[in-house]
This record gives structure tokens, sequence and C-alpha cells, in this order.
């Protein structure tokens, strides 16, 4: 197993330290190993698609989220070569969030989600 570099901690909390790049987290665990498109979190998170692609930068830089481009939309999912101490600490952040406003109402969105694209 990969032992984590300092900075490589630092720069994982800086970004699960984010609401809504913890959120986005959360809802694309929810629907792992599917994809979620960015017009998905457009409607889930009540952000418009700059910002919700400025977060997303982030997530990529760091290797959790992967990227598909489809027709004019990018969809994104979990990485599923994300080293497994790394998951399992994300996954540690989400159980605690999972009953705390606003990641509650995020699986009641996620649950009456239609896809738009």
């Amino acid at each position: 197993m990969r032992i984590f570099s300092i900075m490589e901690l630092v720069n994982l909390f800086k970004v699960l330290g984010n609401p809504i790049r913890l959120r986005s987290l959360n809802l694309l665990a929810m629907r792992y190993p599917d994809s979620l498109c960015v017009c998905d979190f457009m409607e889930l998170l009540d952000c418009p698609q700059s910002k919700i692609s400025r977060h997303f930068k982030q997530l990529r830089d760091l290797n959790l989220v992967t990227t598909e481009q489809k027709d004019q939309w990018v969809h994104y999912r979990l990485n599923q070569s994300m080293p497994k101490n790394r998951w399992a600490l994300i996954q540690t952040c989400l159980q605690q969030a999972a009953n705390e406003s606003p990641f509650r109402q995020d699986i009641m969105r996620m649950q009456k989600l239609k896809p738009i694209c």
C-alpha cells in the first residue's frame, strides 16, 4: 500500500474541506461506479456550471475523479484506480457527514433526479 506524503494529505484535506467538493464526492459515491453529468451537479447542488467545473478541476488534480466527454457535457465518476487508503479516508469523511444537512437533502434529490443528458 502506498503511503501518503505530508503534502498529499494536506492537499487532500484542503479538497475535502470544501462543502461543494465533499458533497460532490458523496453524490459520486452514491452512484459508483456510474457517472454523473455536470448538468446533474448543477441541479443537485444548485450551482452554475463554471463553479462545478472549478471544483472538479481540484478533484481531478488529485486523481479523485475521472472525466468523460459525452456530446457537449462532461461526465464525472470516482477514479476506480484510486489507492485504497485514499478511498478509505474519503469514505470515513463521507460516513461522518451522511446524516448531516445538506448531505441528507442531496440524497433525497439524487433519488428523484431525472437525467438531463
